[in-house]
């Protein structure tokens, strides 16, 4: 039998870090294409999450029958591993991409979860394979197995916690989702290096058949599947919760899953050195670590949101920050990234606490030396089938259900059951129980069901909360005519509590399209599409027009739809019984793949998310999505965003040309637009072009008889921004160019910006006939 040196366990930590580096790059940028090829609303990133999970545990379980052999053997292994790995990831983006467009013809969740699943399980499966590996080599004695397995694995989850933060802030936005997986597959040769430059220090010698393996008991089973439910629950909780204090701005993600990771190693690296320590009182152990991450998460729900803001860890978007009071106007915008990684890991300390239970389960079941890397292969299978049902069912069914408040009681519930089944199988002491169920009492009883009304700052009051599968739609009150909707503190949406007034700039027509139409009289759409409901006025006003047949509205959210039409008690209210509207809830860019699939056509598609550089928005605008609404159009079709130097660069490049009429759209033509010498308003636009309100009629106070507009076929030298694509997202990401200061902001509206240069007055007239 082998005998490895001691500085062994020492390689293999650097070898697992770089491994682990490497996955949490791959995962983040597969993620990301993902959202781009299934989309982006709760089920798709449900069913991402819960491939790598499902592969890993599969990579673990096949782990079982390479640790039975000799170490050489499995350290051989490992390294060919390793390098197959960083072989499939240096062609991942080009080949999923392909594969995806050249198979899926349907519009079908489950064809493609099972696409991808079958696309990523060789390289997720490999990886899930290599720690119990080092655990297999590294081993030495059973008196110290727990803290090898906790260092081993802690330093895996430590060098992902490097490649959850280094992947979303840098390298997405510096080398792009193709780059980020060559570094990755950089990562992979490194560590299967080193873990080749470690055979000569392996001396093997005559194998001897291993002796059978002793059985685990089905409560330890148990135990560990309910387990790794908890862990991934509180993942699933913890996001939700952080977001909801600092919004979905796109550092917010990496920073926070950084900080989850390294609790993690943590919590993998204290519970090793527990379990060896007092390896003869385990299920007191476990015991104390499940009370302390109990207590430690009902202190998280508990903590005072105004506390935050004294550390500048509530966050406020430019549109909710208006009820933020002048001194504490700081607080609006993105939060620094320290002040997002050290809240968050406050916060979730609990997840230390938890993880740590992973190797004193492992010391637990494990009680010859030859069984070590077997029983961490079994142990790491069990704990990711728990993940997969716990990502799934606390993702897409506990929170819609319990909300936040009844998913963290359902979750140390279920935690305190796994927790007592250890105890009571292994003849644990009385104090251990008592234990157990009293800090699971406490913590049960401790935990707030309304959990986001106690989200209030100076003006900014929650009254109401719809929480589901896409996150927490919280309703603000203001004292204007409108109602603040929130998705996850960020602002998504309006309901109109009364109509708007004079001095609002609210009219009608600067919504309704008429300034394109009188530039266009050829143009009167009658199928519309509109990407995002948002405060629902646009639609209200576009009914005025009595060519529209259609208005096919996409959101993503239910909860945003439901929040509005609860609180809509204006006349606005109207588009949720009008028969030509018909609201789908979907992810935006999968309803425009599926109607291509479809072979349908809209005269005017309206892309207008109103903050796109929140996590997920600037997949709607990048250049290959312009390329897909361009595909949609009839001829002679636009579409209509909001007039940002950002979407005018990317635009430009799909359409060549865009149209912009001075007030709230600008509009790519499915053709070549043209500014004309005059603007014809003909009868059937002629009440919706003076109309103030929708759905009143023509205005007493006439509109400007003039319409200042610009054509643009190239980007002027003054308003280029950098490329935003699906490689290269960088209407999202940005930290890296604003930190150098090199970033070019694509939000600048074209309103805010002097381009009386490229700016006609176009005359507008009143046609004698209606040609129409």
């Amino acid at each position: 039998m082998s005998t490895p040196p001691g500085n062994i366990t020492r390689r293999f930590a650097w070898a697992l870090a770089l491994s682990g580096c490497a996955a949490l790059a791959y995962q983040v940028a597969w993620q990301r294409m993902m959202t781009q090829l299934i989309g982006s609303d709760a089920l798709s990133m449900t069913l991402v999450v819960t491939i790598f999970l499902l592969c890993l545990g599969i990579g673990s379980e096949a782990a079982r029958f390479l640790v039975a052999r000799s170490r050489v053997t499995a350290l051989k292994c490992y390294v060919i591993i390793e390098l197959l790995v960083a072989l499939y990831g240096i062609f991942s983006v080009p080949l999923i991409r392909t594969i995806n467009a050249a198979v899926l013809q349907a519009d079908s969740l489950t064809a493609d979860f099972l696409l991808n699943l079958a696309l990523l399980a060789f390289p997720v499966i490999g990886m899930g394979i290599t720690t119990p590996i080092a655990v297999h080599v590294a081993k030495k004695s059973l008196s110290n197995m727990g803290r090898t397995a906790g260092t081993l694995y802690g330093w895996n989850i430590a060098g992902a916690a490097v490649g959850s933060i280094v992947t979303g802030l840098v390298l997405i936005e510096a080398v792009g989702l193709k780059g980020t997986t060559y570094f990755a597959a950089a990562a992979n040769v490194a560590a299967g290096g080193i873990a080749a430059c470690a055979l000569r220090l392996v001396v093997s010698g005559p194998q001897s058949a291993p002796p059978p393996l002793l059985p685990v008991s089905k409560p330890a089973m148990a135990a560990a599947v309910l387990f790794g439910f908890g862990t991934l629950a509180l993942q699933v909780l913890f996001f939700r919760i952080l977001s909801n204090y600092m919004t979905l701005s796109t550092i917010v993600f990496p920073s926070l899953l950084c900080a989850y990771l390294v609790l993690m190693s943590v919590g993998q690296w204290a519970g090793g050195k527990m379990a060896d320590r007092y390896s003869d009182r385990l299920p007191e152990v476990i015991a104390g670590l499940f009370a302390a991450g109990a207590a430690l998460l009902l202190a998280a729900l508990r903590f005072p949101p105004g506390l935050a803001a004294k550390v500048h860890a509530l966050r406020f978007s430019s549109f909710n920050g208006q009820l933020v009071a002048p001194e504490h106007h700081g607080l609006i915008g993105d939060p620094s990234l320290l002040t997002v990684f050290l809240f968050s890991a406050g916060l979730m300390l609990s997840v230390a606490a938890w993880s740590g239970l992973f190797p004193v389960m492992f010391r637990l079941i494990t009680r010859r030396i030859e069984d070590a890397g077997a029983r961490f292969a079994r142990l790491y299978t069990l704990y990711t089938m728990g993940n997969v049902v716990g990502a799934f069912a606390c993702g897409a069914f506990m929170l819609s259900l319990l909300g936040t408040g009844g998913s963290a009681m359902a979750t140390v519930g279920v935690t305190s059951v796994a927790a007592l089944m250890v105890v009571l199988s292994s003849g644990g002491s009385r104090r251990a129980l008592a234990t157990i169920i009293g800090g699971g009492v406490i913590a049960l009883a401790g935990m707030p069901l309304d959990y986001y009304k106690r989200f209030t700052f100076d003006n900014y009051r929650v009254a109401d909360v719809f929480e589901g599968q896409t996150g927490v739609v919280t309703v603000v009150p203001t004292t204007r005519f409108y109602t603040i909707i929130d998705v996850n503190r960020t602002a998504s949406a309006s309901a109109l509590k009364t109509d708007p007034g004079p001095d609002d700039q609210y009219e009608a027509w600067r919504w309704n399209h008429t300034e394109l139409m009188a530039l266009d009289p050829a143009f009167r759409p009658r199928n519309v599409l509109v990407i995002g409901l948002g405060h629902a006025y646009l639609i209200d006003a576009m009914l005025d027009l009595p060519f529209i047949r259609k208005i096919t509205i996409v959101e993503i959210s239910e909860e945003v739809v439901l929040a509005i039409k609860k609180y809509t008690t204006s006349s606005t209210r109207r588009i949720f019984s009008d028969p030509r509207v018909n609201i789908v809830i979907s992810d935006g860019r999968r309803f425009v793949q599926s109607a291509l699939k479809n072979g349908e056509r809209y005269d005017l598609i309206q892309n207008k998310i109103n903050e796109p550089w929140h996590a997920g928005g600037g997949n709607l605008f990048t250049e290959e999505f312009f390329l897909e609404e361009k595909r949609l159009l009839a001829p002679g079709g636009y579409l209509s965003t909001r007039p940002l130097t950002g979407h005018l660069n990317d635009g430009l490049k799909v359409f060549g040309n865009v149209l912009w009429g001075g007030y709230y759209h600008m509009y790519f033509k499915n053709g070549m637009a043209a500014v004309p010498d005059q603007a014809v308003i003909t009868r059937d636009i002629a009440g919706a072009w003076a109309s103030f309100l929708p759905g009143r009629g023509a205005s007493s106070t006439p509109r400007e008889p003039v319409i200042r507009a610009a054509l643009f076929t190239s980007v002027p030298r003054e308003l280029k921004t950098d490329a935003n694509t699906d490689d290269r997202p960088t209407f999202e990401v940005y930290w890296l160019r604003r930190l150098l200061g090199v970033w070019a902001s694509p939000r600048v509206n074209l309103w805010d910006l002097d381009l009386r240069q490229y700016v006609k007055a176009v005359p507008v007239v009143i046609a004698e006939a209606d040609n129409h």
